[in-house]
């Protein structure tokens, strides 16, 4: 019997015996050396030549011609008309089979010659690996010829030169009076009325990228849509890019200008009022740029996985991504899986034809996140985000039209989650902002459009809170065209200087607000006439001489309401909206020095329900403003700071017997919430 010992010692004798002859063969065969794939194009492949290793390259097998076309890298035509083929090779590309010895420490041309080597709908994958690249110039990618994957790759443009920074080209002050135009008190203006199209012939230094910024504060008419028109065509009148703005706010678009003058057209018929108008060269600043060629598929686009853009950091210029296809019936769409751009101006910009685009697991920490550019063309449909973070931002998202789906995704510590128009949707997302440091930058600036948050949470980072909250508003909605909505959703610190979540002539629809309290939030939602339970004129008053005595009604044809010393107990009426929490705000004052107490009660005829906590508040001589929210304070506040059902009317509840002689107050608004 063999034991197995010494059957493996016969096979191994064996195996040595059959395969000298073809070791030495292949040695005998195998040229001297081969440095490079030049050096394997001069050499005959025939059926029983030995694989060759390549340093730097891998391994390349002898193959018949009819399997493939030679490209170079995966296929070599050898000395005699047969192929080298590289080993194992499945679809995958390295980068590093790209390289060149004048490449020295930039692997960005290698990368770039990879990136570029697939042929149209070719759909291969430019494995990245875990390695570390350094990048001193711009990458494209196609996103139909090519996926790029990396498992913890890093490409690092945080060496790479960014463009000049120049003046603006223009701005405000240089644009001309003409047509009803004129500049007044720092901003450029016209009443509404029928005018010709303002023109200026615009002195751009040089060719290339350049981006118009305007902030419109005032756009208002009596036509149907108020608008204003802005292009900017070259010297044979052709469009180089423009914007339509419906309603105040933040607008921007960008051109690409030619050699020779361009002209900008200004048009409207509305009254309007400018107060920024910037033009400033941008050059090529984006570190990956994701464009279709002509000659692009038009379907089946791939995706981008496992890599960390790194830019250069605090006050860089350079931005991330952008995403802009320039050919017609093409687009720059791609999926994005487990991607951090970080180190950048902007993180992802997105123009041209630039739609369907998902990101999951994306991790952007730029100065803006991501900002989708008005002007556009073809571009703005449904660009979602699944489980990702956007943080450490001036401004999380700058919209001109587009429309945005965030879908668990946190924003982290930004000081503007919105700038701009369009549509945003927050399904069960976590929003945690800076503290606001300035009346004018409210947490979310939207011109027209929408702007759902549905379940999730929502809050003011507590950092300083002692100092408070400087906005006057935590949304502002600028045009009629502006609506915001929130239910659902977990709160905390959403106070504001004018204790209105709410401002402009938008509308915010509240529901079903949750969290932990005090809340801290806001009082009323918005101080809009509409909104205000006690309805028009006249006041509906009540007095008793007791908290719990029969009413006396009368009305009163003015919001200034003086109460003599004989009525100590007041009540202001209004509509009750059962469900809903109760925000309050009044003006208070007496020549008389003392404390009144203020509570909120449905009203059911004579029956009366206390609702929400009391407040006291101490009067003098000078008006005392006083807004409150009876779903702010301890979680046993009666009916939990509801209106409850059954009861038609609310009211703000005065009792006046810790004053003296009369007591005046002013402005009531009761708001549901």
């Amino acid at each position: 019997m063999i034991s197995r010992r010494t059957l493996f010692r016969l096979t191994s004798m064996a195996t040595a015996a059959l395969g000298g002859s073809a070791l030495a063969k292949a040695a005998q065969a195998r040229p001297a050396a081969v440095t490079d794939l030049a050096g394997l194009a001069d050499l005959p492949a025939p059926d029983d030549a030995a694989p060759i290793h390549i340093p730097g390259q891998g391994w390349f097998e002898p193959a018949d011609p009819s399997g493939g076309e030679p490209d170079g890298i995966t296929r070599i035509a050898g000395a005699d008309g047969r192929h080298w083929r590289r080993s194992g090779y499945a679809g995958r590309l390295d980068p590093a089979w790209f390289r060149q010895p004048q490449d020295g420490t930039d692997d960005a041309p290698a990368l770039q010659r990879a990136l570029d080597h697939p042929k149209p709908a070719d759909a291969v994958v430019v494995a990245l690996g875990s390695r570390h690249y350094r990048c001193l110039s711009r990458l494209t990618i196609d996103p139909t010829r090519c996926a790029v994957e990396g498992h913890g790759a890093v490409l690092d443009f945080s060496d790479m030169p960014p463009p000049p920074d120049l003046p603006p080209a223009l701005t405000l002050a240089d644009l001309p009076t003409g047509q009803g135009w004129q500049h007044q008190d720092g901003s450029f203006s016209r009443d509404e009325g029928p005018g010709e199209a303002l023109t200026h012939q615009l002195s751009l230094p040089e060719p290339g990228r350049y981006r118009f910024e305007l902030l419109i504060t005032e756009l208002s008419g009596r036509i149907d849509y108020p608008a204003l028109y802005l292009i900017v065509t070259d010297q044979d009148g052709t469009e180089l890019g423009g914007t339509v703005a419906v309603s105040p706010g933040h607008f921007d678009f960008e051109i690409e200008s030619p050699q020779g003058p361009a002209t900008l057209s200004i048009q409207t018929d509305c009254a309007l009022r400018l107060t920024r108008f910037d033009v400033t060269p941008q050059h090529r600043r984006e570190a990956v740029l994701i464009q279709a060629g002509e000659d692009s598929a038009q379907y089946g686009h791939l995706w981008l996985s496992g890599v960390t853009l790194r830019g250069p950091g605090a006050d860089a210029t350079l931005h991330g991504m952008r995403f802009e296809t320039l050919a017609e019936a093409r687009s720059s769409r791609l999926a994005m899986r487990d991607v951090t751009v970080e180190g950048f101006h902007t993180g992802v910009i997105l123009s041209h034809r630039a739609y369907l685009i998902h990101a999951t697991g994306l991790h952007c920490a730029c100065e803006t996140g991501l900002h989708f550019l008005g002007g556009a063309r073809d571009a703005g449909e449904m660009i979602s985000l699944y489980a990702s973070t956007i943080e450490a931002a001036r401004i999380a998202l700058r919209n001109n039209g587009g429309e945005f789906a965030l879908f668990g995704t946190s924003i982290d510590f930004v000081d503007q989650v919105l700038v701009g128009t369009g549509q945003l949707g927050l399904q069960a997302c976590h929003l945690e902002t800076n503290r606001p440091k300035a009346a004018d930058k409210p947490l979310f600036d939207l011109g027209h459009g929408t702007i759902t948050i549905d379940s999730g949470s929502f809050q003011i980072g507590g950092n300083e809170f002692e100092l408070g909250n400087q906005c006057d508003h935590i949304f502002l909605l600028r045009s009629r065209l502006a609506t915001a909505r929130m239910q659902d959703v977990a709160i905390y610190n959403l106070l504001s200087q004018s204790g209105a979540l709410a401002g402009g002539l938008g509308r915010l629809d509240i529901a079903r607000i949750r969290g932990n309290r005090p809340r801290h939030m806001a009082p009323i939602v918005q101080f809009a006439p509409e909104r205000n339970l006690l309805g028009p004129l006249p006041l509906d008053l009540r007095s008793s001489d007791s908290p719990t005595g029969a009413m006396r009604r009368f009305s009163l044809a003015q919001t200034r309401v003086t109460v003599p010393p004989e009525h100590r107990h007041l009540w202001v009426v209004g509509a009750a909206v059962p469900g809903a929490e109760l925000g309050l705000s009044f003006r208070i004052r007496s020549d008389a020095t003392g404390v009144v107490w203020v509570t909120a009660q449905a009203l059911d005829g004579e029956t009366r329900l206390g609702i929400g906590d009391g407040w006291p508040v101490e009067v003098g001589p000078d008006w005392t403003a006083v807004m409150r929210n009876t779903g702010g304070p301890h979680p046993l506040a009666p009916l939990d700071g509801r209106m409850p059902q059954g009861f038609a009317e609310i009211a703000l509840v005065l009792d006046l017997t810790g004053v003296m002689g009369p007591v005046e107050i002013d402005d009531v608004f009761l708001c549901a919430s």
